[in-house]
């Protein structure tokens, strides 16, 4: 049986993964309806996995298909008032990276402008997104909702605990040079780091890709987080563990942590 911890909270499939309510609840988007729209238009969108070929593909009905929902839950006070800010921010950001990429700048150096100093609104904001999607993908593989990120997402907390790195998407462009350009949008899933010698999580990790613009982002658990995953939150820590297991033998291939942004 799992406790109620301090850092980590058991998440349960009718709760917001972000704060817990059990009330008018809804799934958030893998990938913003809005960036999808504005990556596609209005043509078809298909769906699949990406590797050295394209593997179940498959159409998917609008952005505002299942397929590109979490089945992690938040409720609508969280997905309104308490994120829709962030919601905002990211499509000014992604915009703003978008052209940087377009007219061959470093697209980090969006953080260079007045607009996004360091503490600022508009920097948290963009941060607090990437917050909640890690959030989400937690959610998703059953994993104890972390309380220091989800309050970030929240705007609950100012202190970011959230790394972000962008850069060109490596499938997008070995993609782009056979096929031609494409109008691509991807995540990368859940990556949990994990300890060698405990196998317990250090850390979760994702990405975000939209058109050619690559977003990785994860964050990294504190000595007294680990303690609690592992005390309080047995049936998570052992499925890390077996994880952490399995990579240890079958490490991953630099091409596959390529793919990650590892």
């Amino acid at each position: 049986m799992e406790l109620m911890g301090i850092l980590f909270v058991t998440n349960v499939p009718e709760a917001c993964c972000l704060c817990g309510a059990t009330e008018n609840l809804s799934g958030e988007h893998k990938i913003k309806a809005s960036a999808i729209r504005a990556e596609f238009g209005t043509d078809k969108i298909v769906i699949g996995r990406f590797g050295e070929s394209v593997e179940n593909v498959r159409n998917v009905q609008g952005p505002k298909s299942k397929n590109l929902h979490f089945q992690a839950k938040i409720c609508r006070k969280c997905n309104s008032e308490r994120t829709q800010a962030a919601d905002r921010e990211f499509d000014k950001f992604h915009m703003l990276v978008r052209a940087k990429l377009e007219a061959g700048e470093d697209p980090a150096s969006v953080f260079e402008l007045n607009h996004y100093a360091e503490g600022s609104s508009p920097y948290l904001n963009v941060f607090r997104y990437f917050a909640k999607l890690l959030c989400c993908h937690i959610g998703d593989v059953k994993g104890p909702r972390p309380v220091r990120l989800a309050r970030f997402a929240i705007s609950e907390l100012d202190a970011n605990c959230v790394w972000l790195s962008i850069d060109r998407d490596v499938v997008h462009q070995e993609f782009s040079q056979v096929h031609g350009e494409l109008q691509y949008v991807a995540h990368g899933g859940l990556v949990v780091y994990g300890h060698k010698k405990t196998g317990g999580a250090t850390g979760f990790h994702s990405t975000l890709t939209i058109g050619p613009v690559r977003y990785v982002y994860f964050m990294r658990s504190r000595w007294a987080e680990q303690l609690e995953l592992r005390l309080l939150h047995p049936k998570f820590h052992k499925w890390v563990k077996t994880r952490t297991v399995d990579s240890i033998e079958q490490p991953l291939t630099e091409e596959e942590r390529r793919r990650l942004g590892l």
